[in-house]
């Protein structure tokens, strides 16, 4: 083998590292175990920022740490430390002072998961029937944390009226039925249907 297969050098950033962690327009900077789970510090290169309010080009004013449940990892639940930058706008007349670092990619202003934590859960809740139980525990978050977090994006999904779009056929799964009368109860949209089902 010609092409050496450790990290590059100190104080540079580590493009296998980056490619593992996936986050485009991130560099991972350090990656540590801590009690069972894995703590990936990521940061963004430095860059000319603009004030989001008054366009003047901004000053940098250090950095801060966001701390964020991440989806899991080889089988551990994974913290994604972010250096946010933070900036402060030099204009005397704007409102705004100082700001940080925001990217709705990796998690959106104010959440406690990652865009891909969020997208995780539902995906797990969709095709493997998870519980939200089990899934905060693969998180090594709370049910509370976690079903804050993806509520909002469920709500959002069951009012979209575009998921009926292009829908011919509904169909049920499989399922066990008791020898007796079973009453169901369909709602689809505004519909709601009963039916007294003799079983055999």
């Amino acid at each position: 083998m010609t092409d050496p297969t450790s990290c590059d050098a100190a104080g540079s950033y580590c493009e296998r590292c980056d490619l593992l962690v996936g986050l485009a327009g991130f560099h991972v900077t350090d990656v540590k175990e801590d009690d069972g789970q894995l703590k990936v510090m990521i940061e963004s290169a430095p860059t000319v920022m603009g004030c989001p309010v008054c366009g003047v080009v901004a000053h940098g004013h250090g950095r801060t740490v966001a701390e964020l449940v991440d989806a899991p990892c080889f089988g551990r639940p994974v913290r994604l430390r972010w250096r946010k930058h933070r900036w402060i706008c030099p204009e005397p007349t704007c409102l705004v002072g100082s700001f940080a670092e925001q990217d709705p990619s990796v998690a959106l202003a104010g959440r406690k998961l990652t865009t891909r934590a969020i997208r995780w859960a539902i995906g797990q809740l969709r095709d493997e029937q998870a519980s939200i139980q089990g899934l905060s525990r693969q998180l090594g978050t709370t049910w509370k944390t976690l079903w804050r977090a993806i509520q909002p994006v469920l709500e959002a999904a069951a009012a979209d009226e575009a998921r009926f779009e292009g829908v011919t056929s509904l169909g049920v799964d499989e399922h066990i039925v008791r020898h007796e009368a079973l009453l169901y109860r369909m709602e689809v949209g505004d519909l709601h249907w009963l039916a007294v089902v003799a079983a055999r």
